[in-house]
Formats: C-alpha cells, sequence, structure tokens
C-alpha cells in the first residue's frame, strides 16, 4: 500500500460550500461514492463520455490514494422519456430500457470506463421509494393530492437552494417538474406521479396513494438510502443536475432521515458545448459516442476531455479531436517502442505496475509523485497530463541516447504505465505485442480494481 505519510491529502472542489476541501471520509479510509447514472431512453452521446470518463478517473484516483472505495452508479429505467420513446417505437419500456441499457454498456466498455461496484436500477428499489415517501408524509414533508400524485413542500426545508444558491423566491421550476393545480406551492416537485385509471398504465405500481410511478428525484434519494444508508462521502453528476435534481435530493434525503449533510462533498462535471451551446439530446446538436468512435480512437475522446479540467467547458471541435488523435498514435507507437526495448512479457508488465503502486509517492521517479500531486489538487489532469509528457520526452531522450539497459529507463517506463492506467487510459497496445496467458490477466485486474474477472472476460478485457 500507498505511505500516505508521504501523500499529499486529497483537495476536491465541493459544489455545496464552493471551496476546494480537504477529503475526510464520514469513515476513516473508505469512501462511499454515487453517480448519478444514464436515463436509458437513447444512445449515450460525448456529453455522457465526459461524465463517466471523469467520475472514472476519480475512482480510479482514490483507489490509488489508497481508499476503500464503493462506487454505486444508478440506472434510470422508468421515466417519462422512456414512455415516450416506447410509444414511437411500438416497443414496451421495458424494451427500450433493456435496449438502451446494454448500448450504454458497451459504450463505457469501448472507453474503457471501469464498472461501478453497483450499479442499482430504478425499477428494482420502488419498495424504498415508497417507505421513503410515506416517511416524508408522516413527517409533514410530502402530501399526496386527488390522482395519487405526491408532492414535496419545499417551503419546509429552510434551507432548500442550498447546493444551487439560488433564494427560495428566485428558483423556478425545473424541467422535469409538472404544473399542477394541486399543488401548495409551484415549486412543490413531485415525489411520485399518479396514474389516473384511464391514464398509461405501463411502468406504474401499486401505492397507499394509488397507481403511478416513482419521481425522477426520489429514485435516487432511495438508492442511496437502500445502498449506502443515510450518508455519503461524495455525490457527482454533470453541472446540469445541480437544480433541480441534486437540490431536491438534498431535500428529500435529508428530511427523511433527519441526517445533514446527505453528502458531504458533491463534484459537477462541466458541459461538453458545440457552438457554445451544451451538447444535449432535446438542441439535437449531439453526436452518440458510437459515432464519435468510427472516427476516433477510444483514448483520443479521453485524452480530449482530459486535456480541460472537468470543471470547466469542453469546446467540441473536429481540430481538437485531431489533435488529439496526432497524441495518442505518438502515444502508442512509443508504449509499443518501449515494451520492445525491454522485453517485457505480461508477467513483468505486472509486477510493475502492481510495484508502482506501493512506489507512487518514493522519491525513485521524479514523475510520479508529480503526478500524484496534480491528481491531488482537485482531479488537475491536464497538469498531470503535462507530467506524462514530460516522462515520454524522457524517455525518448534515453532512447535516442541508446541507454534503454539503464535503470532509469525501465524506471520511466513504469512511471509512465502507471501514470496512463489511473487515468483510464486503454494500454491493450502494450499488451497485444505479446503472447499473454489469461490467469495474470485476471490476477492484475484484481490488483488494479479489486474485483476478479471470469477467464473470458478477462481476455475480452484486456486483449479485445
Amino acid at each position: 500500500m500507498i505511505d500516505h505519510s508521504l501523500s499529499p491529502e486529497v483537495q476536491l472542489y465541493n459544489t455545496l460550500t464552493r471551496n476546494v476541501e480537504r477529503l475526510e471520509p464520514i469513515e476513516a479510509g473508505k469512501v462511499r461514492m454515487y453517480v448519478c447514472g444514464p436515463t436509458v431512453y437513447d444512445d449515450a452521446h460525448l456529453g455522457h463520455a465526459r461524465c463517466y470518463i471523469t467520475w472514472d478517473v476519480l475512482y480510479r484516483f482514490l483507489k490509488l490514494a489508497g481508499y476503500d472505495v464503493t462506487y454505486a452508479r444508478n440506472v434510470t429505467d422508468v421515466d417519462d422519456k422512456i414512455l415516450a420513446r416506447a410509444k414511437e417505437s411500438g416497443q414496451a419500456p421495458d424494451q427500450v430500457a433493456a435496449v438502451n441499457y446494454d448500448s450504454f454498456l458497451a459504450d463505457m466498455a469501448a472507453l474503457n470506463v471501469l464498472p461501478p461496484d453497483q450499479e442499482p436500477k430504478a425499477t428494482e428499489y420502488i419498495d424504498e421509494m415508497i417507505v421513503g415517501i410515506q416517511a416524508l408524509i408522516d413527517k409533514g414533508f410530502a402530501y399526496a393530492v386527488e390522482d395519487g400524485t405526491v408532492y414535496y413542500r419545499v417551503d419546509r426545508k429552510s434551507d432548500y437552494g442550498c447546493l444551487s444558491r439560488k433564494p427560495l423566491d428566485d428558483l423556478q421550476s425545473g424541467v422535469r417538474v409538472e404544473v399542477d393545480p394541486h399543488k401548495e406551492n409551484p415549486l412543490d416537485f413531485a415525489l411520485w406521479k399518479g396514474v389516473e385509471q384511464n391514464g398509461d398504465q405501463q411502468l406504474a405500481w401499486k401505492t397507499p396513494w394509488g397507481q403511478g410511478r416513482p419521481g425522477w428525484h426520489m429514485e435516487c434519494s432511495a438508492m442511496n438510502h437502500a445502498i449506502f444508508g443515510d450518508q455519503i462521502d461524495i455525490h457527482c453528476g454533470g453541472a446540469d443536475l445541480i437544480f433541480p435534481h441534486h437540490e431536491n435530493e438534498i431535500a428529500q434525503s435529508e428530511a427523511w432521515t433527519g441526517k445533514a449533510p446527505f453528502s458531504k462533498v458533491w463534484m459537477h462535471n462541466g458541459f461538453v458545448n458545440v457552438s457554445g451551446e451544451k451538447m444535449s439530446k432535446s438542441l439535437g446538436n449531439f453526436d452518440t459516442i458510437k459515432q464519435v468512435l468510427k472516427g476516433y480512437q477510444a483514448n483520443t475522446i479521453r485524452y480530449f476531455l482530459l486535456t480541460n479540467h472537468y470543471r470547466m467547458p469542453v469546446d467540441f471541435q473536429e481540430g481538437a479531436l485531431q489533435a488529439a488523435e496526432n497524441w495518442v498514435v505518438k502515444l502508442h507507437r512509443t508504449l509499443k517502442d518501449m515494451v520492445d526495448a525491454l522485453g517485457w512479457n505480461f508477467q513483468t508488465v505486472q509486477g510493475q505496475l502492481i510495484h508502482s503502486h506501493d512506489g507512487m509517492m518514493s522519491a525513485g521517479n521524479e514523475f510520479l509523485p508529480a503526478f500524484f500531486a496534480h491528481m491531488a489538487a482537485d482531479l488537475n489532469t491536464s497538469k498531470a497530463l503535462a507530467t506524462i509528457n514530460e516522462c515520454l520526452g524522457r524517455i525518448h531522450e534515453l532512447m535516442h541516447q541508446q541507454q534503454q539497459a539503464e535503470p532509469a529507463f525501465q524506471e520511466n517506463a513504469v512511471a509512465l504505465i502507471s501514470m496512463l492506467w489511473h487515468l483510464g487510459f486503454d494500454l491493450a497496445v502494450v499488451y497485444k505485442s505479446k503472447d499473454l496467458p489469461v490467469e495474470p490477466l485476471r490476477t492484475i485486474y484484481k490488483e488494479l480494481t479489486g474485483q476478479w474477472l471470469e477467464s473470458d472476460q478477462a481476455a475480452e478485457v484486456y486483449l479485445d
């Protein structure tokens, strides 16, 4: 394990406080991390890629920093958009959700995004949602109306707006909040959406208030509560979720449990913009992940996104993607030459990678401590990439000087592979040049992710 006495403390920007703060988990050494996952009604686009690559990097880094991380990423498989797509396509709603969920998983695998430890689906936690809503009604934070809809009383939460920093009087209803004359307050939001007898009974469940389906915000609160309990350490998502989704999660979760804060740290990634506007399905200005992967490698997409700080917007430009592709082509060539020069087989690569975990903060290499320090400073991936470029330059210099046999060459090779892995770059280009046995693949995956793969999965992960 890493010697934490040598490690800079992990600092993360907290949207709730608007400050960069030292990470101090509720339980020392353990991090409970939740990411708002996809609503599975269509293919994911480059904006989604940025979100999940960002939190993939956070997950990898927290594990590198020695934390025992439990990472949950939900799947919204009940939603009005899924119902609308089902009507358009003539499919059943659960078919729409299943097809697009499989498509999402394929995209994440193609982008080398590690799977979360838990991936709850909203439809699997309906009972937990009903329990939570009833608790809110019993406490006076919620009320049911004639059609079976249940609303949250926004004015009962004195600090409502704490995340978005919007005064209650100035807040406007979010996109998913329907106007209903039965509301006590126009800003009250739906915890449960009632379905009348002659309404759409697809994706509907029986409750004490009538037939219906959950509100979007309640889904995440219930899944969080079922998996982690009353409080978590880090809650992540896109900046577009700050209001109303995350604001409402805070309100209903803290009212339900009586515990605050619901999440100690809130982290949000910036948008991918097209001509100054957020890339989104509603605007129709998006490229799906599958479309982008037809023209560029997965490592290119990752490099393009990570050259920008995760909180800043990224402008989607073909020129920038092409520049990223050029960098990746050079990287792959260097990795191939480096591995061949060292005569490494996979067991050697495995051993060096695992060793680099222990030695990340040692004084033996000039690049690893700098990389760790940049990542510990609110995931400064642009500076971390600059360190990787410095390491690449040093490796090129040593190769040019015919010093591949020198200890410094292997030391820097180990540093390079470790840094690339912890930013999530696919290192298959290294492995494909060798005849690799499956068992070492499974072993290194276990060492680096804490998860075992079946033998056929190991071959697929590393050799696909």
